[in-house]
C-alpha cells in the first residue's frame, strides 16, 4: 500500500479484516493525508487546515464514524452576500446554479465549461444564474472553468451540486479521529517518513524501491498517492516512477487535472461584526473580492472562527506569493467587502492557519476534476492494472465524488474489493 491517506487506510483496514497481510509506506511523518487537522487551546473545536466537510449524505463516512464512535453534525444557519460594506441574505444561489447544471445535454460532445456557458445556456433569464455557476466550479472544484470537462458535471453523473454542497457537515472530533482509527490496527506495518520512488512490476509481482535504497517485495500493489504526484515527473522530489509505465496511464492522467486552492483559517477573540445581531447565524459569507470570494464560520458552534477560501484560477494567481502576502490579501479582502477596518479585524485576530497543498511535493495541489474528453478517466483509473496494480484515492472515483473524503473511502474499499477478487 503506497499512502496512508483515507483511501490507504480504509483499503488496510478492509484486506486485513479478510486476512490479508498488508503493509502502508507512506511518505509524510504522519497519516492522514490531505486530511491535517490542528488543535489550538485558546478554540475549542479542531481547526482542519485540508479535508473539512462532509459532503451530501456520505454512508461510508457516516458507517465509519459511528464504528470508530466520532460524533458529526450538520452546519446549520444562513448565507449571506457582502459587497463593498453592505450585506444582504443569499437567497437562490443553489437553484441558479443547478438551472444552470440541468441544461447540460450529456449525449452532446464535450466542451469546456467555460465554451458550454459562452452558448448562453437558458438564454438571458439565465445570465446570472450562468456567473454563479461559473463562481461555483471554480470554488467549490477548484477548477479553471476553460479546461473543466462539462460532461463531468452532467447532473447524471454527479447529482445536483446542492445535493452535494448544500447539505454539510463536519466531525467533532476532527477527521484525523477517522483516519486515527482506520490506522488503528497497523501497528509496526505503517511505515512512515518512508517515500516509495519507484514501482517496478510484471503480472503477479510489484517490487517497491525506498527512498533509502531497500527494496519491497509484494504480490500487488495499491497505488493511493494523490493525482498531482502520479502526474509529476519522476525525478522530482514525490515523483513517484512505475517499471514499466502501466498501459494507457499516462493518457488517463492527461485527462484529469490538480485543483488549486487557498484556504486560510482565522481565529478571533469575537467576531470583527460582533456588534450585528442579524449575522449570528451566519454560516456561508459571499463576497465579490477577486481571490477569495467565499468564506465560512464554525456555525452551529459559536467560536470565533473563520475560513477564508479561494480555488482554481484566482487561487493559482497568489500561489507563489508569500504566506505573509496571502495573509495580508485576505484580511485585506475581508475589510473590504464587509466594511469594516482593518484595525478593527487586526485587533480581535487570534491567529492564522494554513497549509500549501500545491507546494506539498506530496499532494501538488488540493484535489481533482476532469478535463475535457476526461469525465470517464476516474473510472479508467480505477481498472486494476494485470490484477497487479490497483489505483485508490479520490481521483479514482467512479461515482464523481472526487475532491470528497467520502470518494476517497469509497476507492479505498472498492480497490480492497479488486485485491481479493485477485489474489483471493
Amino acid at each position: 500500500m503506497i499512502g496512508a491517506g483515507v483511501a490507504g487506510l480504509a483499503a488496510a483496514d478492509e484486506l486485513r479484516r479478510r486476512g490479508f497481510g498488508v503493509a502502508i509506506y507512506e511518505a509524510r511523518d504522519r497519516i492522514g493525508g490531505r486530511i491535517l487537522t490542528h488543535l489550538d487551546a485558546r478554540f475549542p473545536m479542531p481547526l482542519e487546515l485540508g479535508a473539512e466537510f462532509i459532503h451530501g449524505e456520505a454512508p461510508l463516512t457516516e458507517r465509519l464514524l459511528r464504528e470508530a464512535r466520532l460524533s458529526d453534525y450538520d452546519l446549520d444557519g444562513e448565507s449571506w452576500i457582502a459587497e463593498r460594506g453592505h450585506f444582504r441574505r443569499a437567497e437562490g444561489f443553489w437553484d441558479e446554479v443547478d438551472r444552470v447544471f440541468d441544461a447540460i445535454d450529456a449525449r452532446r460532445k464535450d466542451l469546456s465549461f467555460d465554451d458550454f456557458l459562452a452558448q448562453s445556456p437558458g438564454g438571458k433569464s439565465l445570465a446570472r444564474a450562468r456567473a454563479a455557476a461559473r463562481t461555483f466550479v471554480q470554488g467549490f472544484h477548484a477548477a479553471d472553468p476553460a479546461e473543466l470537462s462539462t460532461l463531468a458535471l452532467a447532473p447524471r453523473n454527479a447529482g445536483e451540486p446542492s445535493e452535494e454542497a448544500a447539505r454539510v457537515g463536519r466531525v467533532v472530533e476532527g477527521y484525523d479521529r477517522l483516519a486515527a482509527w482506520l490506522a488503528r490496527d497497523l501497528e509496526d506495518d505503517l511505515h512512515l517518513s518512508t517515500p516509495v520512488r519507484e514501482i517496478a512490476w510484471e503480472p503477479g509481482r510489484a517490487e517497491l524501491a525506498l527512498e533509502d535504497g531497500s527494496r519491497i517485495a509484494a504480490r500487488a500493489a495499491v497505488v493511493t498517492v494523490p493525482l498531482g504526484v502520479l502526474q509529476a515527473p519522476p525525478e522530482e522530489p514525490g515523483g513517484l516512477r512505475f517499471r514499466p509505465d502501466p498501459p494507457k496511464l499516462r493518457r488517463t492522467l492527461d485527462l484529469l487535472a490538480m485543483g488549486p486552492v487557498l484556504r486560510l483559517v482565522l481565529g478571533f477573540r469575537e467576531f470583527p461584526w460582533s456588534d450585528r445581531r442579524d449575522l449570528d447565524r451566519l454560516r456561508f459569507l459571499q463576497t465579490a473580492d477577486e481571490t477569495f470570494r467565499v468564506w465560512w464560520t464554525a456555525y452551529p458552534l459559536r467560536v470565533p472562527v473563520l475560513v477564508a477560501w479561494s480555488g482554481g484560477p484566482p487561487a493559482g494567481a497568489m500561489s507563489s506569493r508569500s504566506p505573509k502576502e496571502i495573509e495580508a490579501a485576505a484580511l485585506r479582502a475581508l475589510s473590504q467587502q464587509t466594511g469594516l477596518s482593518r484595525q478593527r479585524i487586526a485587533s480581535r485576530l487570534e491567529g492564522v492557519w494554513s497549509h500549501d497543498w500545491s507546494a506539498d511535493p506530496f499532494s501538488r495541489g488540493a484535489y481533482s476534476y476532469a478535463r475535457v474528453g476526461g469525465s470517464e478517466a476516474a473510472k479508467a483509473l480505477a481498472r486494476p492494472v494485470e490484477k497487479t496494480l490497483f489505483f485508490a484515492g479520490e481521483a479514482a472515483d467512479e461515482e464523481g465524488r472526487t475532491g470528497t473524503v467520502e470518494g476517497a473511502i469509497g476507492t479505498g474499499l472498492r480497490a480492497a474489493k479488486q485485491v481479493r477478487r485477485a489474489l483471493g
